[in-house]
């Protein structure tokens, strides 16, 4: 029986796949009520992911050192990047990015909440009110959507300041390979 060797040549820019993670997710919580919180809070991860990965290719295809740097925060990384490239990061994109990321850090660095979280109101509260008091949780398709399209002009905004910006930005990248039959013994 004939056995094959196939070598593949992967290219694939990972901030695009996280990119369209978090639009799938927000696409499904602006078309779907039902579980829609859960949607938007995993695509705000999904979209601050999409940044930090962007700083992380870019990094790597411009500065020579970034391996030794690759670990600082990623406001560091726009920072160093922003010298490096000229780019303004004082646009008010980047000021929804850094609201973002305090969100995205809630989550991937959580700790438990312990609060007394008091309200006044006219009329009694309806029981489900207490799972909507956490800033996670009144999170709105609105919000989620600025986030995203406000990510996306800042990544643009890098990316038109780069000596040779990347026409293919939002492609993911290609895949090819070649087959071979090995000799049979």
């Amino acid at each position: 029986m004939n056995e094959y060797e196939t070598v593949y040549d992967v290219h694939s820019k990972t901030y695009t796949a996280l990119f369209n993670t978090g639009l799938h997710l927000l696409d499904m919580a602006e078309r779907y009520e039902l579980g829609s919180t859960l949607n938007l809070q995993s695509a705000i991860v999904f979209i601050a992911f999409t940044f930090e990965a962007y700083l992380n290719h870019v990094g790597e295809e411009e500065i020579k050192f970034w391996d030794e740097i690759d670990r600082i925060s990623h406001a560091k990384k726009l920072t160093v990047l922003e010298k490096h490239l000229g780019f303004d990061k004082s646009k008010s994109s980047f000021n929804t990015v850094k609201e973002l990321f305090e969100m995205r850090n809630n989550f991937a660095h959580g700790r438990t909440v312990r609060e007394t979280i008091v309200k006044v109101s006219k009329a009694p509260f309806p029981a489900f009110d207490a799972w909507t008091l956490l800033p996670r949780e009144q999170l709105t398709k609105e919000t989620v959507r600025h986030y995203f399209d406000d990510v996306k002009a800042s990544i643009e905004l890098i990316n038109a300041s780069r000596k040779e910006p990347d026409e293919l930005l939002w492609d993911e990248g290609s895949r090819g390979g070649t087959t071979r039959s090995l000799p049979t013994s």
